[in-house]
């Protein structure tokens, strides 16, 4: 009976040892794969950054310019204009 219980004393530490290593494999699994997905989400952000800019900037121009043309008289570009002295 006492080699039975050394039997089981001796695989129950065993498996409890491979159990943290199996953990530990485990969690640098998870911590590599958080970091790659860290930086996919910090490089698509910054061209998501990027192009929602150009896009807001492309968007003011075209309101700008539509309204510039719309409403001529809202814009005094005569008052820019330099007359030469002859």
């Amino acid at each position: 009976m006492t080699i039975t219980q050394k039997s089981t004393a001796i695989s129950f530490h065993n498996s409890n040892s491979l159990n943290l290593s199996n953990l530990w494999k485990f969690i640098q699994l998870g911590t590599t794969q958080l970091k790659i997905l860290w930086w996919h989400i910090h490089a698509y952000g910054t061209i998501l950054g990027v192009m929602l800019l150009t896009l807001s900037s492309l968007i003011y121009l075209i309101i700008h310019h539509f309204l510039n043309k719309l409403l001529p008289a809202l814009t005094h570009r005569d008052e820019w204009k330099i007359s030469s002295i002859k």
